[in-house]
């Protein structure tokens, strides 16, 4: 993962590859993918039995937040 100042920071990055264009969030949308449920919970007593649960959560939210673009998919 690359962490970029801006938009413009990254489009004038020498890697830039426009193809990958859906693929940038801002600050912002990381911020809320990474304190999701999965991220929280990983210091409760039932983390590993709740994975399956937290990983639909996770999955959901990127969706979400991605506004599900091509990029983003599995």
């Amino acid at each position: 993962m690359n962490l970029f100042r801006s938009e413009e920071h990254a489009r004038a990055w020498s890697g830039y590859k426009a193809e990958a264009a859906d693929g940038l969030l801002t600050f912002a949308q990381i911020l809320e993918l990474f304190s999701g449920p999965l991220f929280r919970e990983r210091l409760g007593g039932r983390y590993i039995s709740s994975l399956p649960e937290l990983r639909k959560a996770l999955a959901a939210d990127a969706q979400r937040i991605t506004g599900g673009k091509a990029f983003w998919r599995r």
